[in-house]
């Protein structure tokens, strides 16, 4: 449960700190009567009948404090306004499905891109209306699509390579079936270059990633999330696309880019950092770094890592744009029936305490 005014809270709280402190501390006033003398007091505090009008005293001023204490709480927080996220709720998903882009800016048989694949293979298992697509730096592997089922297969069919190609790395059998399937998936999911061709830059990548999504020259009811894996730059050529062209892009389409860069491959490269960390902030993406070489002998391995981060972006699920560039932020629904009821039940067990102390 979240509270939309924590002003209010705070104050109320602090109001009922400065009351407790005030009972505690100031002195009561005492009414200025004669009392009747009474002889052999300690024999009638020694009573049972006297410990036990005793207790229950006790037992009823303690219990009358902690149920005025519920009772204020409860208004409290009433006057706070507790609150759920709409995007919780099932219509608002139905309404708004989230179409995401798998942007993958490395060979298929890495790793890394293993893990990727089959965390998001994960996902689209539980999809419902949402579509998924898969773009290697060549190649649109899989379009848009909606059919869950097909989408999981391929997913899951590219991620078994990278196992097929360790094991022939380390000089384990490997059957026909699993080097012509191991060869097939490679060419499926990438074009192959000549040596007088060049990798594309990373921003050609995220363009082509960008353009995935059906209708992305403007914004929709649907949101669009991609997520990047790969390097942040690269230097055989000149790209296409500059990262302003890009941020505009994407916020034109009100498509949220998300990016997790690989930082093991090579030198390191500050500025393409930066370019892409400010086009994912933009866009109202995270930006992620990560070094599988760097964190393979940790607890866990690499793979809790990078499924570490894909949990962060998920998180953080994209924002409606609709047409016109006006933006439906996730609406809050007032949720204050369970305080509620605790407010009447604490105010009606108060006033059934007061009647039974006047008795």
């Amino acid at each position: 449960m979240e509270l939309k005014w924590w002003a209010v809270a705070v104050a109320g709280l602090m109001c009922l700190l400065v009351a407790v402190g005030a009972a505690w501390l100031l002195p009561v006033a005492r009414v200025q009567r004669r009392l009747r003398p009474l002889a052999h007091v300690d024999r009638l505090t020694r009573l049972p009948e006297f410990a036990r009008v005793q207790r229950v005293y006790t037992i009823s001023v303690m219990a009358t404090a902690v149920l005025l204490v519920i009772t204020f709480v409860a208004a409290v927080v009433l006057a706070a306004r507790p609150v759920r996220l709409a995007k919780n709720v099932d219509a608002y998903e139905a309404a708004h499905p989230r179409d995401l882009m798998l942007c993958v800016d490395q060979p298929v048989t890495e790793p890394s891109t293993a893990q990727f694949l089959s965390y998001c293979a994960d996902q689209v298992a539980s999809f419902t209306n949402e579509e998924i697509g898969l773009t290697s730096p060549t190649l649109r592997v899989l379009p848009m699509t909606r059919d869950r089922r097909v989408g999981e297969e391929r997913l899951r069919y590219f991620a078994d390579l990278a196992g097929i190609r360790q094991s022939i790395d380390r000089g384990e059998t490997v059957s026909v079936e699993q080097r012509q399937r191991l060869d097939t998936g490679i060419r499926q999911f990438s074009r192959t270059l000549d040596e007088e061709e060049t990798r594309p830059p990373v921003e050609d990548v995220l363009a082509l990633c960008l353009s995935g999504f059906p209708d992305f020259s403007y914004a929709g009811v649907r949101r669009r999330q991609l997520i990047y894996l790969g390097d942040a730059a690269r230097g055989e050529r000149s790209p296409l696309y500059d990262i302003d062209e890009l941020t505009a892009l994407a916020q034109r389409a009100g498509i949220q880019v998300n990016a997790i860069v690989r930082t093991d491959t090579g030198e390191s490269h500050p500025e393409a950092n930066d370019k892409l960390r400010r086009l994912t902030e933009l866009t109202g993406g995270r930006f992620e770094v990560y070094n599988p070489a760097g964190t393979a002998t940790t607890d866990g391995g690499a793979a809790a890592v990078l499924r570490d981060d894909l949990n962060t972006i998920n998180d953080n699920p994209p924002q409606v744009v609709v047409v016109g560039g006006r933006t439906v932020t996730a609406r809050h629904l007032d949720t204050p029936a369970v305080v509620l009821v605790i407010a009447v039940v604490a105010a009606v067990l108060l006033s059934v305490a007061q009647a039974v102390m006047r008795r």
